[in-house]
């Protein structure tokens, strides 16, 4: 019986501290927030960049880029194949930045000051984008 009373309470210590770590990560912006569904995806995160090529998205993303004192621009490179893709971008005060809907196969720069709060919203969209943040 103790053992098993030990065992709970390391359990409920492990639920706790992952619990806990997930809040922590998305209160500072850490990874990449995702309620969708995705065929094929693969992506490349970071704190400078977020990429993606998948053959089918459907949902909503979120991802914090984090520039250098240095990096003014975020750098935006869509493909849409089919479906539909919107990018919404915020800065560090909620203020929205840069907001498309319906994002055809493009290239294009926004001008930002500090970390920005880019959220993708994908209508059974096939294609790629790549988001970056450049000097």
């Amino acid at each position: 019986m103790k053992n098993k009373t030990k065992n709970l309470i390391s359990v409920a210590l492990i639920v706790i501290t992952v619990v806990t770590l997930i809040a922590i990560a998305n209160f500072l912006g850490i990874g990449t927030m995702r309620s969708a569904t995705a065929i094929g995806y693969v992506s490349n995160d970071g704190w400078r960049n977020w990429s993606a090529s998948y053959t089918m998205l459907d949902g909503t993303l979120t991802h914090t880029i984090r520039p250098r004192d240095t990096q003014e621009k975020i750098h935006v490179e869509v493909v849409t194949e089919d479906g539909s893709i919107s990018i919404e971008m915020k800065d560090a005060d909620g203020n929205v930045i840069f907001d498309e809907d319906n994002i055809e196969t493009s290239t294009f720069d926004v001008n930002v000051s500090g970390k920005v709060v880019v959220r993708i919203e994908a209508d059974k969209h096939k294609g790629s984008f790549n988001i970056e943040a450049t000097e």
